[in-house]
């Protein structure tokens, strides 16, 4: 069979872009390196927007939760922040694997084909141009529009001559837990400590009695990393001290890598686009990247379509998807995010983030903090943050050019 478009990945970029290019008569075939598409890991917490990107309704099986507020608090002193509904919005957490079967048989009703325990090698040439992919040893399947979905480590990426950065990765590891007690089922919580590192420790209750508990962290220092304990052993002791989850019993474990470096410099060429983590279309403040992806795979589609229509998969064809989708808002986030994360990373090199990440907690308000993560803040509180937080702006700063200075980065 002759395809339109081939995308390896079932991430949310990859099925997106399978859903939405197969509902408007692409022939689409989509490579899975697992044995399902729940094998490919998919994030959770998401507001509004994606709802309606999936075109799910908040009250829907696709919805595991919804939240009233988000707490950020230091395992080490207790020190919090709390965002509540009237600053947090609409907060949910989607059953990940409803999601992702839900996406796989809309495209499959539409004629898309999916083949399982696909490994993808590396991309197939033609006169200059990506025509398709290679895996599993020498079967290949062409397409004048190949999609590298397949993740941080992308082959198609690699293989296509893409350049991206190598170690400003967010390693995360997941367990869901059942037989919780006494659990709030109205409130996530984002957890710093010494033995998280820099990253964060997760929970996000689905109710009273089932939690998911994670952990992402970025490696600095090999002396620093080395210091740390492993993440299972974190997760593992944190089950025993967060209230509720002692008793718990875990019930199935995954993990994934989360790109944090912003968008890679260029992500399409002559007859090939990446999408999500691939194209480093994630926010690395939180690691959120369910919205991002599902837009980006909702836009890659959407010029799929037309340069099919078009016949043309010339590289400045292709690269109308990449320049529309960097003028948009989450684009821009991503890039401010991505820039605060390599400014972050530098700093824990020779200082010490969590001392940073303390002082954030016991000084700043919601409101502000809120304000500056979603780049909506005003006059008030850019106020506030010059006169209550100066000093610890400071302090910061000049650890930062210390390292910078020393590093020569």
């Amino acid at each position: 069979m002759t395809f339109d478009i081939v995308i390896a990945g079932t991430g949310p970029a990859g099925l997106m872009t399978a859903q939405r290019g197969a509902r408007a008569g692409l022939r689409t075939v989509v490579l899975e390196k697992g044995a399902c598409v729940t094998d490919s890991l998919m994030g959770e917490l998401v507001t509004d927007k994606a709802l309606r990107l999936l075109r799910i309704r908040p009250d829907s099986e696709y919805v595991g939760n919804k939240y009233s507020a988000i707490v950020g608090e230091s395992l080490d002193t207790g020190a919090n922040i709390v965002v509540d509904r009237n600053l947090l919005g609409s907060s949910y957490l989607l059953d990940e694997d409803l999601c992702q079967l839900l996406m796989r048989d809309r495209a499959v009703a539409d004629g898309a084909e999916f083949r399982y325990n696909a490994h993808v090698q590396s991309v197939v040439r033609d006169n200059g141009s990506v025509v398709g992919v290679r895996y599993n040893g020498g079967e290949e399947v062409r397409a004048p529009l190949t999609v590298g979905a397949d993740g941080s480590f992308s082959r198609v990426s690699d293989t296509a001559g893409f350049t991206r950065p190598k170690w400003l990765l967010s390693y995360g590891v997941r367990w869901k837990l059942a037989g919780c007690k006494g659990v709030d089922p109205d409130v996530a919580y984002f957890y710093v400590g010494r033995d998280v590192g820099l990253g964060y420790l997760w929970m996000y209750p689905r109710s009273e009695t089932e939690v998911n508990l994670g952990i992402g962290r970025v490696p600095t220092t090999r002396s620093k990393q080395a210091q740390l304990p492993s993440m299972m052993d974190v997760l593992a002791k944190y089950k025993k001290v967060i209230p509720g989850l002692e008793p718990a019993r875990v019930v199935a474990k995954n993990g994934g890598v989360v790109p944090c470096a912003g968008l890679i410099p260029r992500f399409t060429d002559a007859g090939v686009a990446l999408c999500g983590n691939s194209a480093g279309q994630v926010s690395s403040i939180v690691g959120g990247g369910v919205t991002t992806c599902l837009h980006a795979g909702t836009l890659l589609a959407k010029h799929a379509v037309r340069a099919t229509e078009e016949d043309d998969f010339s590289r400045e064809s292709i690269r109308r998807y990449e320049s529309e989708y960097r003028k948009t808002h989450l684009a821009r986030n991503i890039q401010q995010t991505g820039k605060g994360m390599w400014a972050v990373a530098k700093y824990s090199m020779l200082n010490d983030p969590l001392k940073a990440a303390e002082t954030v907690l016991s000084t700043l308000d919601a409101r502000t903090l809120n304000a500056l993560i979603q780049g909506t803040a005003g006059v008030g509180e850019m106020f506030t943050l010059f006169t209550d937080f100066l000093p610890t702006v400071v302090r910061i700063g000049l650890g930062y050019l210390k390292s910078i200075a020393v590093t020569g980065l």
